[in-house]
């Protein structure tokens, strides 16, 4: 005879393994959005015309694992120019240089349609 704690473990049980089948899917579409967002950054960022120039300077770093995965995405070496550069500034002669974003944008662009896939995965299992 099957009790009601034989019931709930079994539920326990699926829920768990479906779980750990979607957090792979969940990171790949994690990563997948993160290496847009730094390839648009670097095609976009201001070039200097220089050899180590600032588009080059992104990098995506990750941190975490499973569920608790998160992604950061910055300048290696050259962050002092970034909120420079995406928010404009004035230069120390008094001219002020417009701003040219460059970050935000990328965000924009692909992080709504990364949730809406994390929505569906965990939803359909897919």
């Amino acid at each position: 005879m099957i009790t009601l704690d034989d019931l709930g473990k079994a539920i326990e049980d699926e829920i768990e393994s479906y779980v750990e089948g979607l957090i792979p899917k969940l990171e790949k579409r994690l990563s997948d959005t993160a290496e847009d967002i730094l390839n648009y950054m670097k095609r976009n960022a201001p070039r200097s015309g220089y050899k180590n120039a600032f588009a080059d300077s992104f990098v995506a770093t990750s941190q975490g694992t499973g569920m608790n995965t998160s992604i950061s995405i910055y300048s290696e070496g050259k962050g002092g120019l970034t909120h420079l550069l995406e928010f404009g500034y004035t230069h120390r002669s008094g001219k002020y240089v417009g701003p040219r974003p460059f970050m935000r944008p990328a965000y924009d662009m692909f992080t709504p349609k990364m949730l809406e896939d994390i929505k569906e995965i965990i939803s359909k299992g897919n």
